[in-house]
């Protein structure tokens, strides 16, 4: 059976590495899925240490006929990790693996600069003299990336396929953000709009993952949280906020579809789907009035968990199937 090897930061929490475990967890039908962590949070220097020891582990698949992969995937944000991605890939072309750069930043356009900026050209040469298939998460990003890296193919992230609604209550006026401790994330913006919600609410409270601590005595700052925590939290809060300056396809959202959790997500998460309620990225007014609005609403849970229907792993490893097999060739 052919296997595919996932690389990139699969311990380090955040979407990307959620993706990774999904789809290593469920690989297409016919293949087999291995792993392969190349980050860890910490000092520049343990994240220098954790690279070195993946390259280590690498080369000795790439040279043990039992352990060799017969495809690479690639999972790379902006600026480091694509650095290290590109190594990565360099040694399997080297190796006769072909490789798949799947790219889950939205920050990777900023990064380049321009179509015509040095570091366009040079990720734009590398991709082309090695035949690396390259993949971003959605058509928007695809007319973004295609002037800066030339052709790319899309597929959607895939949803947790244990991720359904629930049975469970869903509290009243509790407001939910998911995502690690980044400015871009807006953990304070939802603070601000929160508070601003209070004044009709009074007996609002909101959920945040990310932040250990607020000054808030109605917020509930929770740090880190595991997946059964996640889990409860979609399925028992009213309402999923994701304020985020920037993002590539946030899981998230569609976590809380799956759910049956309505979102409001900002006007700077792109293509997000028609049940997805949107408002102006850092407008506290426009957010305010669509919190409002949306918690008076009833919530159509079926409505919500099918708009994700595109999402679901058997529709995505569809996909890359037949991506898998079109570069094993």
């Amino acid at each position: 059976m052919p296997k595919v090897l996932h690389i990139g930061p699969c311990e380090t929490p955040g979407g990307m590495a959620k993706v990774m475990r999904i789809l290593a967890e469920y690989p297409p039908e016919g293949w087999e899925a291995e792993l392969l962590s190349s980050h860890v949070v910490g000092t520049p220097w343990a994240k220098w240490r954790a690279y070195r020891r993946a390259r280590a582990s690498f080369s000795q698949m790439l040279n043990d006929e039992t352990r060799r992969p017969d495809i690479v995937h690639l999972h790379t944000a902006a600026d480091w990790s694509w650095w290290r991605k590109r190594r990565f890939a360099k040694m399997a072309h080297k190796a006769g693996v072909p490789s798949i750069v799947h790219i889950h930043s939205g920050q990777f356009d900023t990064w380049l600069g321009s179509p015509d900026s040095k570091r366009s050209r040079g990720v734009r040469n590398f991709l082309k003299s090695i035949e690396v298939t390259t993949v971003v998460l959605s058509d928007d990003w695809n007319k973004r990336l295609h002037p800066y890296i030339g052709k790319l193919n899309v597929v959607n992230n895939p949803v947790d396929p244990r991720i359904k609604p629930s049975n469970k209550i869903r509290e009243k006026d509790h407001l939910l953000l998911l995502g690690r401790n980044d400015s871009v994330k807006g953990h304070a913006f939802a603070e601000q709009i929160a508070a601003l919600v209070r004044t009709k609410r009074p007996n609002l409270r909101l959920t945040m993952s990310g932040l250990e601590s607020s000054q808030y005595e109605w917020v509930n700052a929770r740090g880190w949280v595991s997946e059964e925590d996640k889990f409860d939290l979609l399925h028992t809060a009213s309402l999923l906020l994701v304020p985020s300056a920037f993002e590539g396809q946030p899981l998230v959202v569609f976590e809380a579809l799956a759910s049956g959790l309505p979102v409001i997500a900002s006007d700077r998460v792109p293509q997000t789907l028609p049940t997805v309620h949107v408002a102006a990225f850092g407008n506290s007014l426009n957010w305010v009035e669509m919190i409002h609005k949306v918690l008076d609403e009833s919530i159509d849970a079926d409505g919500l968990t099918e708009s994700i229907a595109n999402h679901r792993i058997e529709i995505i490893n569809s996909h890359w199937k037949k991506m898998y097999e079109n570069s094993f060739k």
